[in-house]
């Protein structure tokens, strides 16, 4: 922010930030106007965005001066913070023992909340009975 006031005469130019909305979430430095985050851990998948405002008063946030404010939308970017999962722990499928090589078995989906490449899911065989005869 800045103000039109003649920054030799006082503190009328002298400008203190406060946040208006937006806590407990965030926070902002009120000699610089810089805005932080206030809380660890915050969950892009729980809540994506932020709607902060942000107050700027000048006169050193004292008595008699005057003010503005701003809305600041802040948005989380996405970190790969959770896993695959599948929607059930066991599987039960069956196959003719006559099945031709390549024919399908069935099909399984995981599931991954992240976005992009953090969201991409990848399959392989780790262990079972038929882990040299089956193949993904």
């Amino acid at each position: 922010a800045s103000d039109a006031d003649d920054p030799t005469y006082g503190n009328s130019a002298k400008l203190v930030y406060s946040i208006l909305e937006g806590q407990p979430y965030f926070s902002v430095e009120p000699q610089t106007g810089i805005i932080r985050t206030a809380l660890p851990n915050m969950d892009r998948e729980a809540r994506q965005e932020y709607n902060v405002v942000i107050q700027a008063k000048d006169m050193g946030g004292h008595m008699g001066g005057l003010s503005g404010t701003t809305k600041v939308t802040i948005t989380l970017t996405d970190v790969n913070d959770n896993p695959p999962k599948f929607p059930q722990s066991v599987y039960a499928m069956s196959v003719s023992e006559d099945a031709v090589p390549g024919e399908e078995v069935g099909r399984l989906k995981a599931k991954d909340p992240d976005l992009g490449e953090n969201g991409l899911v990848s399959y392989r065989l780790l262990d079972g009975d038929g882990v040299n005869v089956f193949e993904i």
